[in-house]
């Protein structure tokens, strides 16, 4: 893949917490610093929970990313 990542690239990756390792969602949004270039957040839709409640969608920033992985993407999500 080299060094250049697309957003549909994200998007099929399994996002998993870090900290109970369970897997929250998947990518549909990201927020850019259009002044730096650089991912400011990502926008997570949350895989259904029991009895689907809470809600769907979390944000998280740029720096609560551990690992960007060939198969998941892990973050440090509170």
């Amino acid at each position: 893949m080299g060094d250049n990542m697309q957003l549909k690239d994200l998007q099929n990756r399994d996002v998993v917490n870090v900290t109970d390792g369970n897997k929250l969602g998947r990518i549909t949004d990201i927020e850019i610093d259009f002044e730096t270039g650089k991912i400011k957040e990502l926008t997570i839709s949350k895989y259904k929970s029991f009895l689907g409640i809470g809600s769907n969608k979390i944000k998280i920033t740029w720096d609560k990313i551990v690992k960007l992985g060939g198969e998941v993407i892990i973050v440090n999500y509170n």
